[in-house]
C-alpha cells in the first residue's frame, strides 16, 4: 500500500473516532464541574426557655433555638443571644455558641442550646442572632417575665401550713399560757427534710415579741400531715399575731401568720371615738431561760363573750380597807 493511501486512512480515522468521542460524551476529555449550590441559610423555627437553676438573686435559663439549615455548607456558625431589660432597654448579658455544620447537600433542622444567667427579680427580651461567616442569616426575640415567682432551690421544702390551733392552758399573775397545734402538710412528691420551725407570739399593737420558741418538723412523708405543738407564755388583756417561720439551717424558708386576740372588741356606736390603749411594757419583760409557772385559774365569761372579775383571795385589799375605817375612826373622834 501506498504511503499516501495509509496516511489518508489515519486521518480519517482519527476524524472518525473524534466526532464519535464528541457525540457520545462531550465530557470525557474533561472532569464534571461541582454541582452549584446556593449559598448557605440559616433560619430560627422556634425556640424553648426552661429554667435550670433558680436562687434568691438569679436565675440560670437553658435557651434552645431549632435552626432550619439550607444550601452550602456554613462557615464558622454562631449563634448570639443578647437580654435586654424590659423596662431599661438596655443590655444585661449576652452568650454565645456555635452551631454544627452539616452536609452541604442535606437540608436539616438543628438543635442549638447554651445557657444565660439573668437577675432573678426582672424581665427580659432574649434577642436571637444566627451568624454565618460573619453575616447575620437570621434574627428573632423571646419575652420571658414574672422570673421572681419563681421559688428559689434554697426555699423549695414541700411543706405548707394548713392550719393553727389555740388552747389556753392557764392564767396566772397578768400571764396567759397559750398551747398552739401546728398542722404542717408535705406537698412535695418525697419525704420532707427535718426542718426548724420558730414560733414567735408579737403583740399587735406595739409589734413587741412577748415570748418565742422552737421545735423541728421532723421527716414528713409525702401527702401527709403532722401535727406540732409548742407552748407560749404571754400577757393576758393583749392581742398577738402569732408567727411560724420555717428554717432550712440559716435559710428562712417560709413564715405565716395567724392572730389570737385576748383583748376581743366589741361593736360601738359610730359617734364615739377611738380610746388610746395604755400599753404596760413591764409585762413584756422575759427572764433569759426561764418560763413562768401558770396555775390553772379559772376565767369567767358573761353571755356576750367578755371577760368578767374573778374574785380573788384575800391579800393587800384586806389591809387598805382596814386602814381606811381607822382613818373614819379617828376624824370622827376629833371632831
Amino acid at each position: 500500500m501506498k504511503p499516501v493511501y495509509l496516511l489518508t486512512i489515519i486521518l480519517a480515522s482519527v476524524l472518525v473516532i473524534s466526532f464519535a468521542m464528541i457525540a457520545l460524551n462531550k465530557d470525557v476529555l474533561q472532569k464534571e464541574p461541582p454541582k452549584w449550590l446556593p449559598p448557605s441559610s440559616l433560619t430560627i423555627r422556634d425556640v424553648d426557655v426552661k429554667p435550670v437553676e433558680v436562687t434568691s438573686s438569679r436565675i440560670e435559663v437553658n435557651v434552645t433555638a431549632y435552626v432550619n439549615h439550607a444550601g452550602a455548607r456554613t462557615q464558622n456558625a454562631t449563634m448570639l443571644i443578647r437580654a435586654i431589660n424590659s423596662v431599661t432597654k438596655l443590655l444585661e448579658t449576652q452568650v454565645s455558641t456555635s452551631i454544627p455544620e452539616t452536609e452541604s447537600d442535606i437540608e436539616k433542622t438543628l438543635s442549638v442550646s447554651t445557657n444565660l444567667i439573668v437577675e432573678r427579680n426582672g424581665g427580659y427580651e432574649l434577642n436571637i442572632l444566627l451568624f454565618d461567616n460573619g453575616s447575620i442569616r437570621d434574627s428573632g426575640a423571646v419575652n420571658i417575665q414574672g422570673l421572681n415567682a419563681m421559688t428559689p432551690e434554697s426555699k423549695r421544702s414541700g411543706v405548707t401550713l394548713n392550719n393553727i390551733d389555740f388552747t389556753v392552758g392557764g392564767v396566772s399573775a397578768g400571764k396567759v399560757s397559750i398551747k398552739s397545734d401546728i398542722y404542717l402538710e408535705n406537698k412535695g412528691p418525697e419525704a420532707s427534710d427535718d426542718l426548724k420551725l420558730i414560733v414567735k407570739a408579737r403583740e399587735a399593737n406595739s409589734n413587741l415579741i412577748a415570748d418565742k420558741t422552737d421545735t423541728e418538723t421532723g421527716v414528713i412523708l409525702n401527702e401527709t400531715t403532722s401535727i406540732k405543738t409548742v407552748q407560749l407564755v404571754v400577757p393576758d388583756e393583749y392581742n398577738y399575731m402569732v408567727v411560724v417561720e420555717l428554717w432550712r439551717g440559716e435559710t428562712l424558708v417560709n413564715t405565716w401568720e395567724k392572730p389570737v386576740l385576748l383583748a376581743p372588741t366589741k361593736t360601738v356606736p359610730k359617734e364615739s371615738v377611738d380610746k388610746k390603749m395604755n400599753l404596760e411594757v413591764s409585762k413584756f419583760v422575759r427572764e433569759s431561760g426561764s418560763i413562768p409557772q401558770i396555775m390553772n385559774t379559772p376565767t369567767a365569761y358573761d353571755n356576750y363573750g367578755n371577760k368578767m372579775a374573778v374574785p380573788q383571795e384575800p391579800g393587800f385589799e384586806i389591809f387598805a380597807a382596814i386602814s381606811a375605817l381607822i382613818v373614819v375612826f379617828l376624824v370622827r373622834r376629833r371632831l
